[in-house]
């Protein structure tokens, strides 16, 4: 027997807005190490952290290049302003440079009362007086010279097939490299010192930061100063022959 009577409508929900037809999804399954784990915050050099205290921000960060450069060098960041890296290469910078010339000063002075036959007081004055004046310049001239030396680097890292990442990166390993600068306070290996562990700074900065081998780098760096030793070499030959050519014709 037929039934006119239109179907039975579907039971309604549950209390609460619990649907008993509805079957929830499988919960994700456990990481299990395959896949890679989700990206972090980068830690950056307290230095560049926002908030952080001034002083012992520089401390921090100048202990890291010199116990660990390659990781201080990761943690650096690689674009945004340049302000806080330059601020903090001309700080170390103008520290060495105020060490240094406050030890030509004293040297400068006790040459004079061992042998004052070689110098006279008029000169011991105007020495002093183009060290203190260099003090005062020096900040500039940091500033020229980064940028200066980060330009040539850079050229050299094109030319090797190094330069992975933009001109900024390179002004940030010098600006960072410049920690060195306050070995000049160690009077008389001061300065060697630092000179050299400036140069492995540089090295190390330029393959972290531009994604290269530390082989490009090395060429970066060393082959200016290669190319500035030839031509000192050069014109030391040229001027002794020019020399030895004025006495021969003198007698």
């Amino acid at each position: 027997m037929s039934s006119d009577l239109p179907p039975m409508p579907p039971a309604p929900p549950a209390p609460g807005g619990f649907d008993p037809a509805f079957i929830p999804p499988p919960p994700p399954p456990p990481y299990d190490g395959t896949l890679p784990p989700p990206p972090e915050t980068p830690v950056l050099l307290p230095w560049e952290q926002p908030g952080y205290p001034f002083l012992e921000g520089l401390y921090e960060t100048a202990k890291l290049f010199f116990t660990d450069p390659t990781l201080a060098f990761s943690r650096m960041q690689l674009g945004g302003e340049l302000g806080r890296p330059l601020i903090y290469a001309i700080i170390f910078g103008w520290l060495g440079t105020i060490a240094g010339q406050v030890y030509n000063i004293a040297l400068g002075g006790a040459m004079w009362k061992l042998l004052p036959q070689l110098s006279q007081e008029g000169d011991l004055a105007s020495n002093t007086m183009v060290n203190v004046g260099f003090m005062v310049v020096a900040p500039l001239l940091i500033l020229i010279g980064i940028f200066v030396g980060g330009a040539i680097y850079h050229l050299f890292l094109m030319l090797y097939g190094g330069a992975n990442a933009g001109f900024g990166a390179t002004v940030r390993v010098l600006c960072y490299a410049s920690t060195v600068q306050v070995l000049q306070v160690l009077p008389l290996c001061g300065g060697m010192a630092g000179a050299v562990w400036g140069v492995v700074l540089q090295v190390i900065g330029l393959a972290v930061a531009h994604r290269t081998t530390r082989g490009k780098a090395a060429a970066a760096v060393l082959t200016p100063m290669l190319l500035c030793c030839v031509c000192l070499v050069i014109l030391g030959i040229v001027f002794f022959a020019s020399f030895a050519a004025m006495l021969g014709k003198m007698r």
